[in-house]
């Protein structure tokens, strides 16, 4: 199901399927202007961009499939160079996640824009009012938010959003809150 989410557009069969609708349905969607859609060369076969799919099931009230979502299971992670951040991350993907990490701020809020990621993950407690910044006009969609300390972070954070982990020490903690079996209360 990865594949789909990395498909930028999607056949009218692809989007019947996905709304439980014949393929002549979706064409007379693109037809009226419902569905936005354009013509391939040569046939004409309409693809369907995926984010305008979304959007359409977005503003119909219908459900969007789990795989057709940005950053579904992906973990952005501002971390610095130190060989906790690797330990973080290896957990990260073996708690089933896709991690994508960086220690620059810049492409930092890159990835949050592009993945509209499911969580993210920070090791500075300056991160955080910035990622609350980016991440406020994103639809309604449910964020994580963990602030790792692996020690250098002096207090816990004043963010009530943000669960705090203390690295190594409750690295269980956040295994059971990325598996869905945490609750996202800070710590």
């Amino acid at each position: 199901m990865d594949t789909v989410r990395e498909k930028q557009a999607l056949t009218t069969g692809e989007v019947a399927k996905f709304c439980g609708v014949n393929f002549r349905t979706v064409i007379r969607w693109i037809e009226r202007g419902h569905l936005q859609a354009y013509k391939l060369p040569g046939r004409g076969d309409n693809r369907i961009p995926v984010s305008g799919f979304v959007e359409f099931l977005k503003d119909n009230h219908m459900p969007v499939p789990d795989e057709l979502l940005l950053g579904g299971k992906t973990l952005v992670f501002l971390s610095d160079d130190s060989p906790a951040c690797a330990e973080i991350a290896s957990l990260v993907r073996r708690s089933g996640w896709e991690v994508m990490m960086t220690s620059d701020d810049i492409q930092f809020g890159f990835l949050i824009s592009e993945r509209q990621p499911a969580a993210v993950a920070v090791s500075r407690v300056s991160a955080q009012q910035s990622v609350e910044r980016l991440l406020r006009d994103q639809d309604g969609r449910e964020t994580l938010f963990i602030l790792i300390d692996s020690g250098d972070i002096d207090g816990a954070s004043d963010h009530p959003a943000w669960t705090h982990i203390a690295w190594p020490r409750q690295s269980t903690t956040l295994a059971a809150l990325l598996s869905g079996e945490g609750s996202n209360e800070r710590q």
